[in-house]
């Protein structure tokens, strides 16, 4: 989990082009519902876009008891956030739920609204306030990562045990790319102080999670140790 708290603003009015209505022989007050649920839309300070659980009947139009069915079984429980005092979730995991539907289902209605709903909320995440966000969390993280070793407070190797020198750096358990918040990338628990040497032979094995850095350390240390000798 992030250091970080989950924040949101609302979506501003007007942030995004509302899909086409393709479909004349819908209800227009369906296509409404979908409207009015997609701009009860936050923006967190992780760059992503949220909907509130409550919103979920009119983006889904569906009744409240089989939307509550979706949110439990069809959609990843990282999508699940709580943010201040709501339940919210990521838009990237209904938008796939929406594509998948609009394929799957026989209703021609339902898959258009399904669409219309999908492409609605796309457009909500590649919004201009979005990318603005994601573009302020790059900064701040940026600024962040330089001070993760001095927040880990480890004086050694965390794989080899032996004492930091010059150069060493913070290396995280996990590939920046697989954290779902980039905001965890922040946490000083989601990573280790390593010497150069270190450093070089986990990149080198092409180690890209904490797993794989579990079961290769007796390896790590072996290469490290044979690496200095080479240099004596």
């Amino acid at each position: 989990m992030s250091k970080e708290e989950l924040a949101a603003v609302p979506l501003k009015k007007g942030a995004y082009l509302k899909p086409e209505r393709t479909n004349p022989n819908i209800n227009p007050k369906k296509y409404d519902a979908i409207d009015e649920g997609c701009e009860t839309a936050v923006i967190a300070n992780d760059g992503n876009a949220y909907v509130p659980e409550q919103s979920m009947p009119k983006i889904l139009n569906q009744p409240k008891r089989r939307t509550a069915y979706i949110i439990d079984n069809m959609l990843p429980d990282d999508a699940k956030r709580r943010i201040g005092n709501a339940d919210m979730l990521n838009t990237s995991n209904i938008v796939g739920y929406l594509d998948q539907n609009s394929h799957q289902t026989r209703d021609a209605e339902d898959a258009d609204l399904s669409r219309y709903a999908r492409d609605s909320l796309t457009r909500i995440g590649d919004s201009d306030q979005a990318e603005a966000q994601r573009r302020r969390i790059d900064t701040h993280v940026a600024k962040g990562l330089r001070k993760l070793k001095a927040e880990r407070g480890a004086d050694r190797d965390e794989i080899t045990g032996e004492p930091l020198e010059k150069g060493a750096a913070f290396h995280h358990l996990n590939s920046k790319e697989l954290y779902n918040n980039p905001l965890d990338v922040l946490d000083p628990a989601q990573g280790r102080n390593v010497n150069p040497d270190t450093h070089t032979e986990i990149h080198s094995m092409g180690i890209m999670d904490e797993k794989s850095l579990k079961e290769n350390q007796e390896e790590i240390k072996r290469r490290v140790i044979k690496r200095k000798k080479g240099k004596n």
